[in-house]
């Protein structure tokens, strides 16, 4: 999820409620009816239970104080929801205060929260990373705390327009990096299909189990400065097709050939957010409804998931002579059933000639444009700050098993290894809730493996040294 750090900032639309190194891996939970992924850590001496929503779209890493009001007050609970876990500094040894009231973040759903930056340990995936930098709010209307892991000038803190004294601290890739937990700034994200009850996420290498084919890698395409430098600030890559292919094989192309658009890799969105022609392009061959000015929801026909061949195709790259990549969104990933963030009041449904579910994809004029989780769960992604590019393959849908490598410090790009053999259909219904079982005895060393599991019930992570 975007941040907004001044009034002027576009805000990102987003649907919640909708001796050697180690490598990191940790769990994900796949919290469907939220479209969130939370990671649990360890905070403080003694150690306190923390619960993250994993986020590649901010920098900062926060999480809510025992005495928040959210976590207090009956009337904001009812609008925002409880809180899924707190943290008391007062009973922690190693917390210590680095600037008090300075913590100010707001998302693009204008959610946010904000209270002290501050230090203390915290454990993840059995690595213990000292005086991580964090934001410990008092007032927040989000129900968990973030572990953003985008680049440190995404931070909240760095902005000159919105703070006296603005600054950019050591993000906790940063941190995992000084601290010699990992070898680079790099890691890599599998959150596997819709219904699966965990996904990971790699800091310092990747899992070749996970994905079909080759990485492809991308540019992180740079966003203009103010003052008209370019920076890297977050992961953007071009996007330069989209198709759909029906059950019976047939592809119908809805882009151009010169279409190129930069969109944003980001797991703390749930949905696709794409230019508004496009869209209409899509919902028009979806014989769909926008209806998201009246009830926030695209509908389509529930007669969709019968086809079960059916995918979404999102092109990338293909300029100057290369052919490209494509990454193929089952049906199953992208079409709903009105519930969760997606319910509505049944008197308030437009009349249609069929049974109506949502659509996953929604216009995201005037950008940014997004490609958040019903996009990300069918894409393997490897996020390389340090060389500024992006890895990206067909997800292996409930890979049970782990080939993992490590990143090198001097490595100038992401390693080129091979995947699992493609299949011929792109179809996660015999995997669901497939999960990763356990994770064998290779060797983990230099990657710290974070595991994310279904909703708050977090599963744990596990780190093999």
């Amino acid at each position: 999820m975007n941040i907004v750090k001044d009034r002027d900032a576009t805000p990102k639309l987003r649907r919640r409620d909708l001796s050697l190194r180690a490598t990191i891996t940790e769990s994900l939970a796949n919290n469907e009816t939220g479209g969130d992924y939370i990671a649990v850590a360890k905070v403080g001496t003694p150690a306190q239970t923390v619960t993250f929503l994993i986020d590649t779209g901010s920098s900062d890493v926060w999480m809510l104080a025992a005495s928040a009001d959210l976590c207090n007050e009956p009337s904001l609970q009812a609008q925002f929801g409880g809180c899924s876990s707190t943290f008391d500094q007062t009973k922690s040894s190693t917390y210590k205060l680095v600037d008090e009231g300075a913590f100010q973040i707001t998302y693009g759903d204008n959610t946010g929260a904000n209270g002290d930056y501050i230090t203390d340990t915290m454990s993840i995936g059995g690595a213990t990373i000292t005086a991580l930098e964090m934001g410990l709010a008092y007032n927040a209307s989000s129900a968990t705390g973030v572990m953003g892991i985008g680049y440190d000038i995404n931070e909240a803190s760095d902005n000159s327009q919105g703070q006296v004294n603005p600054f950019v601290y050591p993000s906790i890739i940063d941190t995992m990096v000084s601290q010699g937990l990992i070898n680079t700034k790099a890691y890599s994200l599998y959150l596997d299909d819709l219904e699966a009850s965990t996904g990971s996420i790699i800091f310092g290498g990747y899992d070749t189990d996970k994905y079909h084919g080759t990485l492809y890698q991308l540019p992180i395409v740079q966003e203009a400065a103010q003052n008209g430098s370019n920076l890297y600030v977050e992961f953007g890559v071009t996007q330069t097709g989209f198709s759909i292919t029906n059950q019976s094989g047939i592809t119908t192309t809805i882009t151009n050939s010169t279409y190129s658009t930069p969109a944003i890799l980001d797991s703390g969105t749930a949905l696709a957010y794409l230019p508004g022609d496009l869209t209409a392009d899509i919902v028009s061959a979806l014989n769909g409804l926008d209806d998201t000015a009246n009830s926030g929801n695209i509908y389509v026909d529930c007669g969709l998931l019968k086809d079960t061949s059916m995918t979404f195709n999102f092109g990338f790259g293909g300029s100057s002579g290369s052919s490209g990549t494509t990454i193929k969104v089952p049906v199953s990933e992208l079409v709903f059933k009105l519930t969760g963030i997606f319910a509505v009041d049944p008197n308030t449904l437009p009349k249609l000639p069929y049974t109506a579910c949502a659509l996953g994809i929604q216009s995201g004029d005037p950008g940014p444009y997004i490609l958040g989780d019903v996009f990300l769960r069918s894409a393997y992604v490897v996020y390389d700050l340090k060389n500024n590019v992006i890895g990206i393959a067909q997800t292996n849908f409930g890979s049970t098993t782990s080939n993992v490598i490590e990143f090198q410090s001097s490595a100038t790009s992401i390693p080129t290894q091979t995947g699992v053999a493609t299949g011929a259909v792109v179809d996660p219904t015999g995997t669901k809730n497939a999960g990763v079982s356990s994770v064998p005895e290779f060797d983990m060393r230099r990657l710290l493996v974070l595991g994310l599991s279904a909703g708050f019930a977090v599963l744990g992570g596990l780190l093999i040294v």
